[in-house]
């Protein structure tokens, strides 16, 4: 019944928008960590504007004990101390910039109710989740977004996958090693082998393989490998390949290499010529910050542009 009043009240909404011109786009915020409280303070920003694409309606953390040391800085009014009540407040969009785990727990209650903008979506890596975000997202009308943060050429890959075009896509990710957060055993993995390097300044490759099993053991460093298995989508997470490679010379940097192989053509005398695209992406990053500061701003345009499409999963 909720999720019926609530659809309705969108719908009404949404006419007035045509009526009134329009509206700013109701937000919850799942997560306050570095991206979440990024956006905090941009969605607060909006509030002096005469006219603003965001209005902040609540804030969700796993943990509260990140709030206080913000104290009266902070609109303690935004503060939900659970997922549950920040969807009585009947947000039109939940972002979440928190963890996989999140979208795992919350993603088909929250999209009983508003749309989903997905900040974490190696999430969809696990293909029983993902199958059940699109049952839910085609049986309530509501969308999910996923940002396409540090993955350039996002929507051309859409269109080569959805015409068959794309034949292999490679995801190289290099950063320093102190700004990966592994889980086991890469973790252990990467310690050990920093530990047999005589000279500091070599490369260690982490992974390389199918971007599936990559985004279970990084989740929080990956996700640009996530965004180009869903662009991707006939190749997905197990025919993307990804590669993590630490190395310690990126000390103001990240680096994501994107590198696309389509089918081969016949040009002239019978020559095959194959269709090939490479791209580099240099993002201005701290040592231990696994975001870079060109992907937050990325993100905030990703999620003005979460809006006005059908039911499903589309990359912005």
């Amino acid at each position: 019944m909720f999720a019926f009043i609530n659809n309705s009240l969108s719908r009404m909404r949404r006419n007035a928008d045509t009526t009134f011109g329009p509206q700013p786009i109701r937000i919850g915020l799942l997560g306050f960590g570095h991206l979440g409280q990024f956006l905090c303070a941009h969605f607060e920003r909006e509030r002096t504007k005469p006219t603003r694409d965001f209005d902040l309606v609540f804030i969700w953390n796993r943990s509260t004990t990140i709030f206080t040391k913000y104290g009266k800085d902070l609109n303690q009014e935004l503060l939900v101390s659970t997922v549950q009540e920040g969807l009585q407040r009947l947000p039109d969009l939940v972002v979440e910039a928190a963890h996989p785990d999140v979208i795992r727990i919350y993603g088909e209650q929250i999209l009983d109710v508003c749309d989903l903008f997905i900040g974490s979506p190696t999430a969809l890596a696990f293909a029983p989740l993902e199958a059940r975000l699109r049952k839910k997202s085609m049986e309530s009308g509501q969308v999910i977004y996923v940002a396409n943060g540090a993955f350039c050429g996002a929507d051309d890959i859409v269109k080569m996958s959805e015409r068959d075009l794309v034949r292999s896509l490679t995801i190289t990710m290099r950063k320093h090693p102190d700004s990966f957060k592994l889980s086991e055993p890469l973790r252990s993995k990467l310690i050990h082998e920093r530990g047999k390097l005589d000279n500091d300044e070599e490369e260690i490759v982490i992974y390389s393989g199918p971007v599936r099993e990559l985004c279970r053991l990084a989740p929080h460093n990956v996700n640009p490998m996530a965004v180009g298995a869903i662009a991707a989508e006939h190749l997905g997470f197990d025919g993307v390949q990804g590669r993590l490679i630490a190395d310690p010379s990126l000390i103001d940097r990240h680096v994501v290499e994107i590198e696309l192989s389509g089918p081969e053509t016949v040009i002239g005398d019978k020559k095959k010529t194959t269709f090939h695209i490479k791209t580099v992406r240099t993002n201005p990053a701290e040592i231990g910050y696994i975001t870079g500061t060109a992907t937050l701003l990325s993100f905030v345009s990703s999620i003005k542009h979460a809006k006005g499409q059908t039911a499903g999963i589309h990359v912005v």
